[in-house]
This record gives structure tokens, C-alpha cells and sequence, in this order.
């Protein structure tokens, strides 16, 4: 597998640097921020091959970067996985309605990120 970059869009410091480290084992380039702003800069910076975003970003919402990034021609066909803890089939309704591809669900594991990570980049590869 050639290596990817992938934006990992996480404001704990801890759980950011988790899924930078299996990503890089995985053999990709991983950019990393913590808020909507630079994120979306990155995003159309770098055109990532995916996007892996919390959806509790602070004071912000990984949602309301998921729009940002829809409405934008450069940044629209970047999937992007959420992250977070669900609560309820209302909130994996709201992911999907918000544009995610799949979800990320916290507390996760390193498998979990692998096999995430691997189905999302063979189904959409840039």
C-alpha cells in the first residue's frame, strides 16, 4: 500500500496521538489539528485521502466541519470518518446526514483504527 495522508481532527492531545501512531504503523503520512479552522485548512492544503474527526471539538463541532468541508468543491469528496462515543441511532443518523462514511466509536482500539482506516481508503482511494 503506498503511503496516504490522512488528517487526524482530534483535541485530546492523548487519543490524537494514538490514532497518529497507528496510522504512521500503517505506513501514511498523518497531519493532525485540533480545531475546525485549521483543520479545514489542512484539508485544502493537503487534500487527505480521509479525514478522522472528533465530533466534540472543544467549543466547536466536528459536525459543523463536516458541512464546511461538503460545501466546499475542493475539500467535498474527502471521506471523513467520526469520532466519537455514540449515544443512540439519532446521533449515527446525524453523522451519516452530516457527511460521515462510517464511524469511529469511542473508546476504540488499535484493530479498530486499522481495519477502519484500511476499508475506507480501498473503497474510496485517491
Amino acid at each position: 500500500m503506498t503511503e496516504k495522508t490522512i488528517l487526524v481532527v482530534e483535541d485530546d492531545a492523548l487519543t490524537a496521538q494514538l490514532v497518529a501512531d497507528v496510522i504512521e504503523t500503517m505506513g501514511h503520512r498523518v497531519l493532525r489539528a485540533d480545531a475546525v479552522d485549521p483543520a479545514f485548512q489542512l484539508a485544502v492544503l493537503h487534500d487527505p485521502v480521509l479525514m478522522l474527526v472528533d465530533v466534540q471539538l472543544g467549543t466547536a463541532s466536528g459536525l459543523s466541519l463536516m458541512a464546511r468541508l461538503a460545501e466546499n468543491a475542493e475539500t467535498a469528496d474527502i471521506p471523513v470518518v467520526a469520532m466519537t462515543a455514540v449515544d443512540g441511532s439519532d446521533a449515527v443518523a446525524d453523522l451519516e446526514r452530516a457527511g460521515a462514511v462510517a464511524l469511529l466509536e469511542k473508546p476504540f482500539s488499535t484493530e479498530d483504527v486499522v481495519a477502519l482506516v484500511t476499508a475506507v481508503i480501498e473503497a474510496g482511494a485517491k
